[in-house]
């Protein structure tokens, strides 16, 4: 999942960043950069919706359960 810390004052976003500490970091630097270490008025997090399982598009639901079918069928052939 990656974070951005985005500035309503300054009108910026950060680049993206994995950890919840990484965000603390590059929040607490452009506090102290272009704020003087105060929290800037419209300050925000912006994180991914969390993903679900209808995102998957109908191509590789498909593709994913011929997958699975040649798969099972190979171990049935290897033991039968």
């Amino acid at each position: 999942m990656s974070l951005q810390y985005r500035c309503g004052q300054c009108r910026t976003t950060s680049p993206p960043v994995l950890t919840r500490t990484g965000l603390d970091e590059e929040r607490r630097k452009h506090r102290v950069l272009f704020h003087g270490g105060h929290v800037p008025d419209g300050e925000r997090v912006i994180e991914p919706e969390p993903f679900r399982f209808t995102d998957i598009p109908l191509g590789q639901w498909v593709a994913g359960a011929l997958m699975t079918l040649v798969i099972v069928v190979g171990i049935a052939v290897r033991l039968g």
